[in-house]
């Protein structure tokens, strides 16, 4: 990554944890804001083309599953996705990548 020198917010640990961290963040959020809506705009730098894998991200139940075994396949723009999702927050993806995997619909 080119930006590795000045990026002070990156989160670290397993996607897995990495998810827990983004829905608390978000729960932290709403509620200290009073807010009853929350919208993720990702406005990150673009992703390589993330392939569709059966078994990986190819339904909702496989994509969760590959979050928790920390599965490379799985970007980090769909681990925001994924965790707005079961926070009932909307997510806007401004990035040009298929963060959107079947998993995901």
């Amino acid at each position: 990554s080119n930006q590795a020198e000045r990026a002070n917010n990156a989160l670290t640990g397993s996607k897995q944890e990495q998810m827990e961290r983004i829905q608390q963040d978000i729960r932290n959020f709403k509620q200290e804001k009073g807010l009853d809506k929350v919208i993720i705009l990702w406005t990150a730098n673009t992703e390589r083309f993330a392939e569709v894998q059966t078994g990986i991200n190819d339904s909702a139940q496989n994509l969760l599953a590959a979050i928790k075994r920390d599965e490379e396949e799985i970007s980090p723009s769909t681990v925001f996705a994924v965790a707005s999702i079961l926070e009932g927050a909307s997510y806007i993806n401004g990035s040009p990548q298929n963060t959107f995997v079947p998993g995901v619909l």
